[in-house]
């Protein structure tokens, strides 16, 4: 089988890359996040879910058969800052999910976490075998596909599993998330560009970054747009910084063909008509002008929502309110006027705070943010001297600096980390990135088999149960196909009793008589949101919190 190749320096060439499932894990890793870009369901009774839980089952899946076949060592591969930062902070995320309102959600968002940092291990162990040139090449696949299907949309292709609101959303449904994706994987790209060998080869990730600014312009996503441009800030920086030591050869036009497909991107995008419906007649420029308004709009919706979660992180200083349960606790201190709120909804407001940060506060509590800065801080660190040292490390170094910068600015303004895709992109291409701005120190010595800890035979199990859980919720959605059918609505709600979104809508829908099981668990599942409580009323219960 072959792959897409991402190549600033050659792989290290370790005799174990060759075994067979060393390389099969790079490519589960890198074919689990294509996968995850496109799969969505063609109907299912609430939007977001359509899109995400079939993204989770397929991140899930291949990181279990990943881990299966690598068996990686994480004390091998990781720093002691890295290997311990993101040991403790899963020990308070797995603390803080026992004590949630809600142990659906806290399962949910808890098992993404352990899979996430499971990828992450993995990705580290295969890059050490030489394999890391394949996880690379995928994730970069990823973002130019992801981004394609936002392009497709914006120019009028239409699919059944393409966004139907907020476009173009391509096969994310938001185009924020969308966005998101693709300036995340800016920095692999460009790392391509520059440090391709071969003039000619640089063309192609040359394209590829075209494509990803394309889709980053026409979405209008502030966020995305403030993490892009300082994440190619911060790569250029890096260049420019080695060319004046002369720490890496002469660039042979690459920044010109980058440049290029960059503004040519931009006039595309701005200037070929597209499909989208904006309602001001200069919508790029009203979003450059208003990118950093905090007074009025989004921006001023931001404000009041970090705001009220602060205080919600106040009154729950330890381990939070639980992974997953920001929006269930979010009515003890938002006021009824908060902009978050939608009435009228079933599912009154999104299912996390508009910022990465704002949720890992509110939700693990601070030992937890304290524990992802410095599990970041170590990885920028690593970085930062591979990105000062010379030859082709530097790109790799400049790549992950961007990387972890874009993922910092982007997740302090929306939901990033928070979904699959995204958070498997950034676990598994740090990792092989991390990898490559060490070679130089690390290739003297090849890895030597260990025998791995009896404690670490857990963890395939542990991300089999976390599979299973995933898969469960997928099928009850592919069960309760459009939501119409109230008696495959039932079937589906047997099977994940713990989706809200099913539960409400048999508790809105059956006679009274039939009601009452899904009013009980609708109510225990979000007890402060309107439509559980009107369901409550229109059947005349009173269920006690």
């Amino acid at each position: 089988m072959t792959s897409p190749t991402l190549s600033a320096t050659p792989a290290l060439d370790y005799a174990a890359a060759g075994r067979w499932p060393v390389r099969a894990a790079a490519h589960l890793l890198g074919l689990g996040l294509v996968a995850a870009v496109v799969v969505a369901l063609p109907i299912a009774p609430t939007d977001l879910d359509r899109h995400q839980l079939p993204k989770e089952t397929v991140v899930h899946l291949a990181t279990w058969l990943a881990v299966l076949l690598a068996k990686p060592l994480p004390s091998r591969e990781l720093r002691p800052a890295l290997r311990w930062s993101l040991a403790l902070l899963l020990i308070v995320a797995i603390a803080s999910a026992a004590v949630a309102s809600n142990g659906w959600l806290a399962f949910r968002s808890t098992a993404l976490m352990i899979t996430a940092a499971a990828a992450f291990v993995t990705a580290a162990h295969v890059s050490a075998l030489g394999a890391g040139d394949i996880i690379l090449g995928w994730c970069a696949a990823a973002g130019v596909i992801g981004a394609g299907t936002g392009l497709a949309q914006a120019y009028g292709l239409d699919s059944p599993l393409f966004a139907t609101t907020r476009l173009p959303g391509g096969t994310f449904g938001n185009r924020n998330f969308m966005a998101h994706f693709a300036a995340l994987t800016l920095p692999l790209l460009l790392m391509a560009v520059m440090g391709s060998k071969r003039r000619l080869l640089a063309v192609i990730p040359a394209i590829g970054s075209a494509v990803l600014i394309a889709a980053i312009v026409l979405s209008r996503s502030r966020a995305a747009w403030i993490g892009a441009g300082i994440g190619t800030a911060t790569f250029g920086m890096a260049f420019i910084l080695a060319r004046r030591r002369n720490a890496i050869p002469d660039p042979g036009g690459r920044p010109a063909l980058a440049s290029i497909a960059a503004i040519a991107a931009i006039a595309c995008a701005i200037v070929i008509p597209n499909r989208l419906a904006w309602k001001s007649g200069s919508p790029y420029s009203d979003t450059l002008i208003g990118i950093a308004n905090h007074d009025e709009g989004s921006g001023r919706g931001r404000i009041l929502q970090y705001r009220n979660t602060v205080r919600l992180a106040m009154e729950h200083p330890i381990l939070g309110v639980g992974p997953g349960n920001w929006s269930i606790r979010y009515a003890d201190v938002a006021p009824s006027s908060d902009p978050s709120w939608v009435y009228g909804d079933v599912v009154p407001l999104n299912p996390w705070p508009s910022s990465d940060w704002m949720a890992l506060l509110s939700e693990l509590g601070p030992i937890a943010v304290v524990l992802a800065l410095l599990f970041g801080a170590a990885l920028g660190w690593r970085a930062l001297r591979a990105a000062r040292s010379s030859g082709d490390r530097i790109f790799a170094g400049g790549a992950l600096l961007a990387l972890l910068l874009t993922t910092l600015v982007t997740g302090s303004f929306d939901a990033v980390l928070l979904l699959p895709a995204p958070l498997l992109l950034v676990a598994i291409s740090s990792a092989a990135l991390l990898r490559r701005a060490e070679e130089a120190s690390a290739s003297a010595e090849q890895p030597t088999a260990i025998a791995p800890p009896r404690w670490i035979l857990i963890l395939p199990l542990v991300l089999g149960i976390c599979t299973l859980r995933s898969v469960q919720q997928t099928v009850a959605y592919v069960v309760a196909g459009s939501g119409r059918s109230l008696n495959r609505l039932s079937w589906a709600a047997r099977i994940d009793p713990g989706s809200y979104p099913l539960r409400i809508a048999l508790a809105q829908r059956l006679p009274c008589s039939e009601a009452r099981t899904s009013i009980v668990a609708a109510v225990e599942l979000a007890p402060t949101w309107p439509a559980p409580i009107a369901a409550e009323r229109r059947c005349g219960l009173r269920i006690p919190r």
